[in-house]
């Protein structure tokens, strides 16, 4: 949670396994790999004008419901929900729920939608 509200995209790639899987459902994309992980970050992060985490679980693993803003406008609006597969050595997949389901989810978390 600190890597990513920091957009600390190092940090964030250490706890990652170094065949670490990120998919984005309903998209297709998918990365996998340390390397690859860092690349789709480096082009995504710099879009957006910061970023804020709340935890929660899902299905018994841990989660976070993500917060953005953009460049223009300061107002925190729920992004995507993250559930995360800890395993030895790191963090073995991360599952990203982005827009539309992604907020659509917030309120079942517990979590405002802003």
């Amino acid at each position: 949670m600190q890597a990513w509200q920091a957009a600390n995209l190092e940090g964030l790639i250490e706890l990652l396994r170094e065949d670490a899987i990120y998919t984005m459902p309903p998209w297709r994309e998918w990365y996998q790999g340390r390397e690859a992980i860092r690349g789709f970050f480096e082009t995504v992060w710099p879009r957006f004008g910061g970023f804020r985490t709340l935890a929660t679980a899902a299905n018994g693993q841990p989660a976070v419901g993500v917060y953005s803003r953009s460049h223009d406008d300061p107002a925190w609006r729920a992004h995507s929900l993250h559930v995360f597969e800890p395993a030895e050595g790191g963090i073995a997949s991360l599952t990203i729920f982005i827009g539309p389901l992604g907020p659509s989810l917030f309120p079942a978390f517990g979590l405002p939608p802003a």
